[in-house]
């Protein structure tokens, strides 16, 4: 297993709290001093360890439970927070079909890059698609030869031009023959740099303004240890990220060094390496992984069953839209969970009749996925303040999400339509005319009282 002396120490940690018949105060801080142990036995970064562990001892005890057991929420929260540590939710893929495709691949030298490419080269071309694989790497000896012979392996054309020592001339024009010659991906590799190489870091810049791909992943040396925190960070700064490979899995002490790079980068893990061979490549699954660590296959089962016991409106969401507040946040949030849109749904048609806006219909669920990738591309303030989202950066969000014009339209028309919605609302509260559809209610204190109660509805 990777990590395999990890996931036995975590393992033993969550087999001790399920085996207690109360989960107490001394339980905790016994379970969180394993947890810390066995993250820092792996090279996570001492600050993640300490953070994560003390939002799990925060919340572990804090939080009033409705029907759950509190042992299935502390795996929960040590759930959510190695999620957290790994980047979060997985990156969107950014391919198009029908298209032309450029994905940069960047990192320090010796992390496998020219490997990954072919790795990545063969897994796009079992998905149907026609891949080339390019080298600008104009400083590592043979680095061109060592990719042509890969290529050759699993039968891709290979791009480059050994005799020319500018990597950007080069990245410009040899993506243009691989375009030229109908390839659907092409896959460029670059110089292993290392962050305080500023030339380097800079011409990897320019070569992504040139390119233009549509993402850039940075491929990370599992045996690096904590160091990976800092070379990622200085990537993420220079260069638009879009997700992590992982190399070099197979058996390493220090493969949490690496992990806890996606919470420098702020992205997440899409694939991982464990071995030199072509084959040694997995898609990566953040929820599956963790479950594997704890011990716990079936570990997104026990996550539903803790979201649906203890669903809730929020307090602070019910307050902002009081106030004319409801961000996009907000919006997807509420519609994340069946369970709440049934909820919620019920809430506005005490306040509005029977006149509730598309964004609460049935078929609004289906477009949760794609609201999701694009919100993921929107900057705090777009999603706080979404009416300053116009064509410029409707483009940008696009690019960034890999998605159509009309799924950025749609959203933001449901956004626009509940602002409405909340906004008539409050208008008649505050004539004192009661609540739309209510007409025992009045507004004033009454309709105080019965925002207080949405929390218990």
């Amino acid at each position: 297993m990777v990590l395999e002396k990890l996931g036995r120490s975590l393992d033993n940690a969550i087999r001790t709290i399920r085996r207690l018949p109360k989960v107490d105060k001394d339980a905790i801080d016994a379970l969180i001093q394993q947890i810390q142990r066995a993250l820092l036995g792996s090279d996570v970064k001492v600050e993640l360890v300490f953070e994560m562990t003390e939002n799990i001892r925060k919340e572990a005890m804090n939080t009033k439970l409705q029907k759950v057991r509190r042992k299935d929420f502390v795996i929960k929260l040590i759930h959510d927070e190695l999620i957290k540590l790994l980047g979060g939710k997985p990156a969107p893929i950014r391919i198009k079909t029908g298209k032309k495709n450029v994905i940069l691949l960047v990192g320090i030298q010796g992390s496998g890059k020219t490997t990954t490419i072919a790795k990545l080269a063969k897994y796009y071309k079992s998905k149907g698609y026609k891949i080339a694989a390019l080298t600008t790497d104009t400083w590592r000896p043979g680095a061109y030869e060592q990719l042509e012979q890969l290529s050759e392996q699993i039968g891709v054309k290979c791009y480059g031009n050994p005799n020319e020592k500018n990597a950007i001339k080069i990245a410009i024009q040899e993506t243009k023959k691989a375009i030229n010659d109908g390839n659907d991906i092409i896959i460029v590799d670059t110089a292993g740099r290392h962050k305080e190489e500023k030339e380097l870091m800079k011409e990897m810049a320019i070569i992504e303004q040139k390119l233009k791909p549509n993402e850039i992943i940075l491929v990370i040396d599992g045996t690096l240890g904590q160091q990976a925190f800092n070379q990622a960070e200085a990537f993420a700064q220079t260069t638009n990220l879009g997700s992590i490979i992982v190399t070099k899995l197979d058996g390493t002490a220090k493969g949490g060094g690496a992990l806890s790079a996606c919470a420098a980068s702020n992205v997440g893990i899409r694939f991982i390496g464990m071995g030199e061979k072509v084959d040694d490549f997995e898609e990566f699954e953040s929820s599956k992984f963790v479950g594997t660590l704890l011990g716990i296959p079936d570990i997104e089962s026990l996550v539903q069953k803790v979201q649906e016991a203890e669903v809730d409106i929020e307090p602070e969401m019910v307050k902002r839209m009081m106030h004319g507040k409801f961000t996009l946040d907000d919006l997807y949030l509420q519609l994340k969970s069946i369970k709440k849109v049934g909820k919620f749904k019920q809430i506005l048609s005490m306040m509005g009749g029977g006149n509730i806006p598309d964004a609460l219909k049935e078929d609004a669920e289906a477009n949760l996925a794609k609201w999701e990738v694009v919100l993921n591309s929107m900057t705090q303030q777009e999603k706080d303040n979404p009416k300053i989202i116009k064509k410029t950066r409707k483009r940008r969000i696009a690019i960034g999400s890999g998605t159509q014009y009309s799924v950025i339209n749609k959203m933001l028309d449901q956004y626009n339509a509940m602002k409405k919605f909340m906004k008539r609302f409050l208008q008649m509260q505050k004539k004192g005319k009661g609540m739309p559809g209510m007409p025992g209610l009045p507004g004033g204190k009454g309709a105080a009282d019965f925002m207080k109660k949405l929390g218990k509805f």
